[in-house]
């Protein structure tokens, strides 16, 4: 899930990048700021995709109690993985493997939640559940 949920959210951030450059090309000559805006905006979409793509993901698939996993690799997304799929161009290669170190940090994260609490020790929150 890792790994499907880091490329749509590249894939997301290099569409939006390109409608953005096409839609102010010609504004970009005489304004070098035109598009800012939109940029900011496609980069907190992209960078609030990625998590909530993981969450739904693993939701489907019936996977619950990774809120470790997903806090984490949202982190890994927004500060590494993010910065070097999307402000550059990067080879296969390379894309394979910001990808493996984004699905390997993100499974880590999960078997370290499930380490630390078991699933047959989690309670619930309701007063009166069993």
């Amino acid at each position: 899930m890792a790994a499907a949920a880091t490329l749509a959210a590249w894939w997301l951030f290099r569409s939006m990048y390109t409608l953005i450059n096409h839609a102010t090309e010609a504004d970009s000559e005489r304004n070098p700021l035109a598009g800012v805006p939109y940029y900011l905006a496609a980069n907190a979409a992209g960078i609030a995709f990625q998590p909530f793509a993981l969450w739904a993901g693993l939701r489907l698939t019936r996977v619950h109690g990774n809120h470790l996993a997903i806090i984490i690799s949202a982190y890994m997304w927004a500060t590494m993985t993010a910065g070097h799929l999307v402000d550059s161009t990067p080879g296969p290669w390379e894309a394979l493997l910001w990808v493996a170190v984004q699905s390997a940090v993100t499974t880590g994260s999960s078997l370290l939640q499930a380490r630390l609490v078991p699933t047959g020790t989690q309670r619930s929150s309701c007063p009166g559940a069993r």
